[in-house]
């Protein structure tokens, strides 16, 4: 955004030499003729078109950078989720391990008994 407002204001001050020299100029686009046009307006013409564009295509970046984090976020969370039911899974085998252990000891425990 910083090169954005530098480039602005470097283009304002060319802009005010360049309206130092105000003669006519003529525009043709195809066929169709401009004529009589001072050269400042084409200049500060030009320039809002410049920053106009450069505004939209900074806009552009930064919604497309903003959507690549969103779905960056949506999966890590999918991947947190993910891993939050894993670590269930295994605390409920560690305790259905101890179970088993337990059962074990008490059947060696009663065999020897008999």
């Amino acid at each position: 955004m910083l090169s954005i407002i530098l480039t602005i204001i470097l283009s304002l001050a060319i802009s005010f030499v360049t309206t130092l020299d105000s003669s006519k100029t003529t525009l043709r686009f195809g066929e169709t003729t401009l004529s009589g046009i001072p050269l400042f307006y084409v200049v500060f013409a030009s320039l809002i078109i410049g920053a106009l564009l450069a505004s939209v295509t900074t806009i552009v970046n930064l919604i497309t950078s903003k959507l690549t984090i969103m779905g960056k976020n949506t999966a890590l969370k999918k991947s947190y989720k993910s891993s939050d039911q894993l670590q269930e899974k295994v605390n409920r085998l560690e305790e259905e391990k101890s179970a088993l252990k337990e059962q074990i000891r008490e059947l060696i425990n009663s065999r020897k008994d008999s």
